[in-house]
């Protein structure tokens, strides 16, 4: 599963003398319940044998060996249960890696100097990393859930305490009874909440949420610690014994809420800030350029957006025009650059949370725009 340590990784894998080729696969069933992503690699495989052979990057074979690897590996290590998958081949070289998804991923094939980590990016950042606990009043089970599949769970059985033999129903003896009950409750509450606090240091998820009936939710609820209390977001009624599956089809219609409500409210942020010109830019030359100084504190663009520039071999700086020499230090520029691809690197490196919101919600901005430091 990726996380944003892959993506890191890749970020700062060095940049070798030879070129890689991204892999980006939709392995999705379509309505007739196939594939088509070996029509996808098929034409792309055509598209670059008509190149010269002669091209820097491009030769024939060495591609032509890189393809045959990606397909060899979907042949050989594909999940037939995963809608997505991005592979990086080294052309020329060995290294080869393979990442599947349980979310489809649009198709796109890139050579560059370095593995293209934008469409990952786009993922890592829509998707938030649930930690969900199922209560009754004697047991407890943990489930961490991320792009809607169950990584890890844990379950606590507890023992009730013996029931003296001289109870009798009704007077007395049943109020007392009941009290016990209630005390036993409250010790089991308080281990389960250590279970919880255990579970979020362990996988630490981006925020919680209680299922349970009502009573028991609100009443453990209070038990939790003051970190974890203030991560749940959302609770519902559901049985203890419920499966994984039946946990994410009830939770589902909120997960969707929750996405886009916080991408409404961003998109609401960013037009207010750059309407008041207040800590805000848009477009792509002010962001990019505020981006490159440090003065982002969160990028917002437009999903699987695409946009061309160059870059100075001299100073690294990117830029959207065209000059014929960098106008901060002279260098010569390379043409061609994905500048989107250099915004979600930047971001990344700094650590810049990176908002992903549709395209139509961004087309006044330009597809580009951040909140700032300052």
């Amino acid at each position: 599963m990726i996380s944003r340590q892959d993506v890191q990784r890749l970020i700062h894998r060095p940049n070798g003398i030879k070129p890689v080729l991204s892999v980006f696969l939709d392995m999705s069933v379509n309505s007739e319940n196939k594939r088509t992503h070996r029509v996808f690699l098929g034409q792309q495989l055509a598209q670059f044998q008509e190149l010269e052979s002669d091209r820097p990057s491009h030769h024939r074979e060495p591609l032509g060996a890189a393809f045959e690897r990606v397909q060899r590996w979907l042949e050989q290590h594909f999940d037939e249960a995963n809608q997505g998958v991005v592979l990086y081949a080294e052309v020329g070289g060995d290294w080869l890696e393979g990442v599947q998804l349980p979310v489809p991923v649009r198709n796109r094939v890139v050579i560059a100097p370095q593995p293209v980590i934008g469409p990952l990016a786009q993922i890592v950042e829509s998707y938030r990393h649930h930690g969900i606990a199922l209560v009754d009043r004697a047991h407890l089970r943990l489930l961490s859930v991320y792009l809607g599949e169950p990584l890890h769970e844990h379950e606590v059985k507890t023992s009730p305490y013996p029931t003296p033999h001289d109870v009798q129903r009704g007077g007395y003896s049943a109020i007392d009874f009941q009290k016990r009950k209630a005390e036993e409750t409250r010790h089991f509450f308080k281990e389960f909440a250590l279970e919880v606090a255990e579970f979020s240091r362990r996988y630490r998820p981006d925020d919680w949420i209680l299922l349970g009936t009502d009573e028991n939710v609100k009443n453990f609820l209070e038990f939790l610690s003051p970190a974890v209390r203030e991560q749940v977001v959302y609770s519902a009624h559901a049985p203890i014994d419920a499966t994984a599956a039946e946990v994410l089809e009830r939770i589902t219609p909120f997960l969707f809420e929750q996405m886009e409500r916080e991408q409404s409210s961003v998109i609401d942020l960013v037009h207010d800030r750059v309407l008041h010109r207040h800590l805000a830019i848009a477009g792509f030359p002010d962001t990019l350029e505020q981006l490159q100084e440090g003065k982002v504190d969160r990028l917002v663009l437009a999903r699987d957006i695409e946009r061309a520039g160059v870059q100075c071999l001299r100073c690294g700086f990117y830029l959207i025009r065209r000059d014929t020499v960098c106008p901060y230090c002279g260098g010569d520029l390379r043409a061609g650059v994905d500048l989107v691809e250099a915004m979600i690197r930047l971001a990344e490196e700094q650590e810049v949370p990176i908002q992903f919101v549709p395209p139509e919600a961004m087309t006044d901005l330009h597809g580009v725009g951040a909140l700032l430091k300052f």
